[in-house]
């Protein structure tokens, strides 16, 4: 989806894209007006396309497309990386990562200081805390 100038629509990036619930991810951010999927991030799948995003192999395609809020949908070595740029770059993060340690938990609280991380590892239930939290994230 082409985002317009002045759009109010929140820019999404979903990391893991080319994975089965990536896919879903990126299948209801499409599927919501309020929401736009301006990135796909997956090394795997680079060079597919998904509603209209080309996947990118490297993060710096959500910078790129300016993405907002960012999904997390891979595994927890991956997403400590992802996160760790997420938070350096000042974006909105909701991970759907499970097998985080406490000491994970707390390098994210010290690095999200200018920005927020929602980790929701039962991410069945959570999806649409994930829609909710991206809302309310983006202003």
């Amino acid at each position: 989806m082409s985002v317009s100038p002045g759009s109010s629509a929140i820019r999404i990036g979903v990391v893991g894209a080319g994975g089965r619930m990536g896919a879903m991810v990126c299948d209801a951010v499409a599927a919501d007006p309020a929401l736009a999927l301006v990135a796909a991030v997956d090394p795997k799948a680079a060079g597919r396309e998904v509603h209209g995003v080309v996947v990118g192999a490297e993060l710096r395609a959500l910078a790129d497309a300016g993405c907002e809020v960012v999904v997390d949908f891979t595994d927890a070595g991956a997403a400590r990386l992802t996160l760790s740029w997420l938070a350096m770059h000042g974006m909105h993060a909701v991970v759907g990562t499970t097998g985080f340690s406490d000491d994970d938990l707390a390098m994210f609280r010290t690095d999200f200081s200018g920005s927020n991380c929602l980790i929701a590892s039962n991410f069945a239930i959570s999806a649409v805390l994930m829609m909710r939290f991206a809302e309310l994230a983006a202003p």
